[in-house]
């Protein structure tokens, strides 16, 4: 394959293997797989999107490489990445890495929280993450530190969003809910309303005042809810219900879900056909949940603590993947490559045709956000920006795919060979 030059603006690429899930109906077909694609650049934008018609001599010769449009992380939390070498947790589980993570915010200055969640968005992007969403945990009812330092942390190609993460219990306080939404909504775009909902502190007044002030104030919602394999978990049924009954003017994202996995199939069915009907998305974490659920020092897991994804995708349900915490007492592996977040999914929910329809999970930003109006990826007049992985075929990818090339508005951003670190250009 030849090399590119990063200084120069491409006029495209061809023979590219896309996704089936990409591509319209009609694409043809070449040994019952969608035959490789030509895309035409410019000005940073896709001008055409067809079948490779050889030769192309003035395009990019991607000799039939895999390649997907950018990638999203719908699930991160920038706040407390890269800490695990100074707070590991003493025992499993989630309420030990609670615990944890409340003892290293002594070390949550400005500088850290820059210097941290920088690197962080900078992995991500060198990987081909084009919309990271990040938690930042939020305990009063003014922005910590956290919320305005992540105000600032930039990296070229990659859109920013900020869930405020607060424990169900400050909503509580009607109040107080609508000062936190409305410190939320006044942060600017890209921000979310978000919260902790789990058995230790469920409380369905509070469930109320912050539904209700996220109407209020016109938020969407991102919710860590049900992560937690007790049957009788509330969360999730109770949102369920709530948004069959009562209109609500944003999107809203679940995370988690642990729970529907431990109840009975009638239950969980119930939930999900509820969500669907509300064009919930559902974000499941099987890395981290993998580590935290069924967490006994000294014993094997017995529950792989993850939600019913398959299922949720029966019934109709927006679904993605995350990568949830990095390097911190939660998970003290990961890299904010979503390609490792599909690999471990490939085995913990036993994916199958995992390119041609499960990469979705990885990159559906209109599941992510919600807007029904976003503009098809890779279609004509949308942003030339995609991940190639040279050296990967359908059967080794993703786990043979650390070599790649990033494209943004049709330049070289970022490339990785087999034998090279990441490099980057601006």
């Amino acid at each position: 394959m030849t090399s590119l030059n990063t200084a120069t603006a491409l006029n495209g690429i061809a023979n590219l293997r896309l996704p089936a899930w990409l591509l319209p109906p009609s694409w043809p077909q070449q040994s019952g797989e969608p035959a490789t694609a030509d895309l035409r650049f410019e000005d940073g934008k896709i001008s055409s999107l067809t079948p490779s018609h050889p030769p192309q001599l003035d395009l990019w010769d991607a000799q039939g490489a895999l390649a997907l449009p950018g990638m999203i992380e719908p699930h991160a939390h920038l706040d407390k990445t890269f800490t695990i070498g100074r707070s590991r947790p003493s025992k499993p589980g989630l309420l030990a890495a609670i615990e944890t993570m409340h003892q290293d915010r002594q070390h949550w200055t400005a500088e850290d929280l820059q210097q941290r969640g920088k690197r962080g968005l900078a992995w991500a992007a060198a990987h081909g993450v084009t919309h990271l969403r990040t938690h930042i945990d939020w305990f009063t009812a003014t922005p910590p530190v956290a919320w305005h330092e992540m105000a600032h942390v930039e990296e070229h190609g990659v859109t920013l969003e900020r869930v405020a993460l607060v424990p169900l219990g400050l909503f509580a306080n009607a109040s107080v809910a609508d000062d936190i939404a409305r410190a939320v909504a006044q942060s600017g775009e890209h921000c979310l309303l978000g919260g902790f909902i789990h058995s230790s502190n469920w409380d369905p007044a509070a469930m109320k005042n912050l539904m209700h002030s996220a109407s209020a104030w016109q938020l969407n919602l991102d919710l860590h809810i049900d992560e937690e394999l007790t049957a009788t978990a509330h969360g999730l049924t109770w949102l369920a219900h709530y948004l069959s009954e009562n209109a609500f003017s944003g999107h809203i994202c679940c995370s988690h879900g642990c729970a529907l996995a431990s109840g009975s199939e009638g239950q969980a069915q119930e939930v999900l056909a509820l969500l669907a009907a509300q064009r919930v998305t559902l974000i499941a974490l099987p890395m981290t949940n993998l580590l935290l659920q069924d967490a006994v020092m000294g014993r094997t897991p017995r529950q792989r603590g993850i939600t019913v994804l398959k299922e949720a995708q029966v019934a109709g349900i927006p679904t993605l993947l995350g990568c949830d915490n990095v390097q911190d007492a939660f998970c003290p592996a990961g890299s904010y490559d979503p390609l490792d977040t599909l690999s471990c999914a490939l085995f913990s929910l036993q994916l199958d045709t995992l390119f041609d329809q499960q990469s979705r999970l990885i990159c559906d930003s209109a599941a992510l956000t919600g807007n029904a109006h976003t503009q098809s990826l890779l279609a004509e007049g949308s942003a030339a920006t995609l991940v190639v992985f040279p050296g990967s075929n359908i059967a080794t990818w993703p786990l043979n795919s650390a070599a790649r090339l990033v494209i943004h508005h049709g330049r070289l951003t970022h490339q990785r060979t087999w034998n090279q670190e990441l490099s980057h250009e601006s």
